[in-house]
């Protein structure tokens, strides 16, 4: 609480503006609820004066329906402007329409409060009537359909397409990979079959293709250096490894392996042709030259075992590995597609308030409530209930002079929204006109013993409901975060009222983003001094 604690007690004086007063008119004072209350301003000036008239949404409770041009008439060397403006309440009750501010050149001229009642439509059953309440009805809209999600759907086909073929060819190659020697010669012979390298003619690269088949399975079983060696290396070499290892092959599967090595040789090295017959021949030669070798392999040792099962758990661990980094970037793709999506819908503000949340706008599209406090009481809408707070203490000078004090608060100095109340009951009638000079200096100070710094304050005379007060807004720093605040003093009904609002500054570009603007708009528009009956007749309306 900052009111007056700690402070010196202000002098309250009479404080007479400078600010002139303009005619104001109303067509009339009692309308039924809904109906247009027409109210006029007129003010007198020259050519050269520069006049402008309040354009706002609503006027104390009243809401602004119309705002009719400006009308002129000239009288001598003068003009009388016209303003006027449809206003209405949708609620009964009597009402008061503040003051006005208008501008004439450099000086603020206000229109004078008007007093209307609203009261409520009376039906008559016994010549109007009753009907059943009417079904409701399904209308069709012509807004044509958004097609946008198409341009997405087009971007992830393409996407889907190269995920789905990168899939389909890990998985080939890890499939090649894990196959043992034998398996491996099989799959291989069987896809050089399906190349049709025959039908084309293609010689060398049949041989080729071939021959590493045949090499790479004795390089893998028998002999570790076949791929790299010439024909008659490779046959030398490979007698004296099945040597040492205890193999035997007859000798025709020996003649075959020569005749197939040394004619791959001449076709692939010295241009010979070659004929689909004995190509067909070869292939099925070298498939049981391949056969005559594996049975007369040794049975694998126990490290061979052991060396082979490691491969294949590691083959699958990759394996699985390329699954999983590939469903990841597929999840990735499609949860950019997603949000892009989503931001293009619903515009990027809507997403950063929806993922990282935004505390302002929470507050100001929750359901407000509107209470009643203090005594004399005061009645404003807010997120929500104000609490008491009896633990705050008024210096010896004004708790003597004081009756009652009441303190109410909602949130704190962390927090992104602030609004306290206080209402003081004095032991004696204080003058309604306030003089702000007697409250900035104690306000300011109490403030920077909460921890606020740079505090800009500026006063302005305001009007709610016909009843008048001093307004101190401006800016302050607190804990690294810059906030807006708005002050209200009032002295009604033998009492003095504060209202104090501080809201977290908006960083927004758009005013309709501003949410602490409108939280501290909407609870400064909802206020309402609620003065006891008994003292309604002192209260005096208009200037």
């Amino acid at each position: 609480m900052w009111s007056l604690s700690g402070a010196e007690t202000p002098s309250f004086q009479i404080q007479v503006p400078d600010s002139l007063q303009v005619p104001t008119t109303v067509d009339r004072d009692l309308i039924k609820i809904g109906e247009e209350i027409k109210l006029g301003i007129t003010v007198e000036a020259t050519l050269q004066d520069l006049v402008v008239f309040p354009e706002q949404q609503t006027m104390g409770a009243m809401e602004v329906i119309n705002s009719y041009p400006v009308d002129s008439t000239r009288v001598a060397d003068k003009i009388k402007l016209f303003k006027q403006y449809g206003i209405t309440q949708f609620d009964s009750g009597d009402y008061w329409v503040p003051q006005l501010k208008i501008l004439k050149n450099s000086a603020q001229l206000y229109s004078d409060s008007v007093l209307v009642s609203v009261r409520e439509v009376v039906v008559d059953t016994t010549k109007q009537k009753l009907f059943p309440i009417k079904d409701s009805m399904e209308l069709e809209t012509n807004v044509p359909p958004d097609y946008s999600w198409m341009w997405w759907l087009l971007l992830l086909i393409p996407v889907g397409f190269v995920v789905f073929a990168l899939s389909r060819k890990r998985e080939k190659k890890t499939y090649e990979e894990t196959l043992q020697p034998y398996e491996w010669t099989k799959y291989r012979l069987q896809k050089l079959d399906e190349k049709g390298l025959l039908e084309n003619r293609q010689w060398k690269e049949y041989y080729t293709e071939l021959t590493y088949i045949l090499r790479r399975y004795i390089d893998s079983k028998v002999y570790g250096h076949t791929l790299e060696s010439t024909t008659d290396q490779l046959l030398r070499e490979l007698k004296i490894a099945m040597s040492e290892k205890g193999m035997s092959i007859t000798q025709n599967t020996e003649r075959a392996l020569e005749e197939i090595l040394r004619k791959a040789d001449l076709i692939k090295f010295a241009g010979a042709g070659g004929d689909a017959i004995s190509a067909k021949e070869d292939r099925n030669r070298t498939n049981d030259i391949i056969y005559n070798i594996h049975q007369v392999l040794p049975p694998p040792t126990e490290e061979e075992l052991m060396q082979d099962a490691r491969y294949r758990r590691q083959q699958e661990l990759k394996r699985r590995a390329k699954k999983v980094a590939i469903g990841i970037a597929a999840g990735v793709v499609l949860l950019c597609a997603a949000a892009g999506s989503w931001i293009y819908v619903d515009g990027w503000d809507e997403v950063k308030d929806q993922v990282f949340g935004n505390e302002l706008r929470d507050l100001y599209e929750q359901d407000w409530i509107t209470t009643t406090y203090g005594v004399p009481a005061i009645q404003l809408t807010t997120p929500d209930v104000l609490v008491r707070n009896d633990s705050i203490s008024l210096p010896d000078e004004i708790k003597n002079a004081v009756a009652l004090f009441n303190n109410f608060e909602y949130g704190e100095w962390e927090d992104p929204l602030m609004v306290q109340v206080a209402t003081m009951n004095f032991q004696q009638q204080l003058p309604e006109d306030l003089k702000a000079d007697a409250f900035m200096e104690p306000l300011i100070v109490n403030m920077e013993s909460e921890g606020a710094s740079n505090i800009v304050m500026l006063d302005n005379e305001i009007e709610i409901n016909g009843n008048k007060g001093i307004e101190l807004a401006g800016t302050l720093d607190h804990g690294g975060d810059e906030y807006q605040y708005v002050i209200l003093l009032f002295a009604k009904a033998g009492g003095l009222q504060q209202v104090m609002i501080v809201v977290e500054k908006d960083d927004e570009e758009e005013e309709l983003r501003e949410y602490g603007r409108l939280i501290l708009e909407r609870i400064e528009q909802s206020i309402e001094i609620k003065i006891p009956a008994g003292l309604e007749s002192k209260k005096q309306p208009g200037a």
